[in-house]
């Protein structure tokens, strides 16, 4: 029987975090290649294109995780102040990959300012130690301003879901990675995995960027 591990808040807590410090009147090295503004009210701008989700570098995975087989699936979330939407992607297994039942989530959070991003984003930092405490969250240079990584799952489970949270000005991103290991995990293994998804977040704050 499979296992899921403990389960994991709705995606995603950084984001819903937002939201609710937007509503009850709180707050207020470079991920991307092209420059975007790191003040003020930042630079990225609220963005809802049909097309956003399927522009999205999911080339990135593929070697690792399989070829996309259908169009991204795109929700919209609008309240509080923080625009945002969410991409769903599944990706097919094909060929020599070693993970299979993987699915991508992609989270936006658009905050009105850049000191409110930061807030929202140390806020999450501090709170998913005790919302998911055996999550060995890290910190993760070179996406972003900055960025953590956690797992909800066992490092050494055939079944992975693994989060990203990456702030980068205004802009809250989260990438979660749901997806079945083919061979026992290893530090190796996942190291591989989680150097693939920040490659894959690098790639998202550019299609994003103005």
């Amino acid at each position: 029987m499979r296992r899921y591990g403990p389960a994991r808040p709705a995606l995603t807590a950084l984001t819903a975090l937002a939201l609710a410090l937007v509503a009850t009147g709180c707050g207020g090295g470079d991920g991307a290649s092209k420059e975007v503004s790191q003040e003020g009210k930042g630079g990225y701008p609220w963005v809802a294109t049909d097309e956003i989700c399927n522009a999205l570098p999911y080339g990135k995975l593929t070697d690792l995780l399989g070829s996309r087989e259908e169009v991204a699936d795109r929700a919209k979330r609008t309240g509080g102040g923080a625009p945002g939407f969410t991409c769903t992607q599944p990706l097919a297994e094909r060929g020599a990959v070693t993970y299979g039942g993987v699915k991508v989530e992609v989270g936006f959070s658009f905050t009105e300012g850049v000191d409110f991003a930061k807030q929202v984003f140390a806020a999450g930092r501090k709170d998913t130690p005790t919302t998911v405490p055996d999550g060995h969250l890290v910190d993760v240079a070179g996406v972003g301003r900055e960025a953590i990584r956690f797992g909800y799952d066992k490092p050494t489970e055939l079944h992975q879901v693994r989060e990203l949270q990456v702030r980068d000005s205004n802009l809250l991103l989260t990438v979660v990675l749901t997806a079945d290991a083919r061979q026992q995990p290893t530090p190796e293994s996942l190291g591989k995995l989680d150097a693939a998804v920040d490659s894959f977040a690098r790639g998202v704050l550019d299609a994003v960027a103005k």
